[in-house]
């Protein structure tokens, strides 16, 4: 499984995705990638920060919880090992070309594989 990780990085929920960037970039960060509801920051050392928008109208609560992504080439074929392995993954519809499935660990911390499409 480690080797069908291509990379990793760290993400959150927003509900207002122009008020994270204008946060980050009064940190002096500005962003490294956007997409429609994503967008993310490249923090010096190697971390990266992602922040997503569901688009929802009403958001009950903020989640505020960070979740770890990890890029991988071949979604499918990365969860159907995880499945033989014992590891539960749920598929995540999501806009554009992208396929999300999402897991936890034993300790209920959320982990994202991700496909960007071509």
């Amino acid at each position: 499984m480690a080797k069908a990780i291509v990379d990793s990085w760290v993400v959150a929920e927003s509900g207002n995705i122009p008020r994270q960037v204008r946060f980050y970039r009064k940190l002096g960060l500005a962003p490294s990638r956007r997409m429609g509801s994503y967008v993310e920051f490249k923090v010096p050392g190697g971390t990266v920060l992602g922040f997503y928008s569901m688009n929802r109208k009403k958001v009950k609560k903020q989640s505020g919880g960070w979740e770890i992504m990890l890029r991988v080439k071949n979604l499918e074929k990365v969860t159907a090992e995880l499945k033989r392995r014992g590891i539960a993954c749920h598929p995540i519809k999501a806009p554009g070309n992208a396929k999300l499935a999402w897991f936890v660990d034993p300790e209920g911390n959320n982990l994202t594989l991700i496909q960007f499409g071509r």
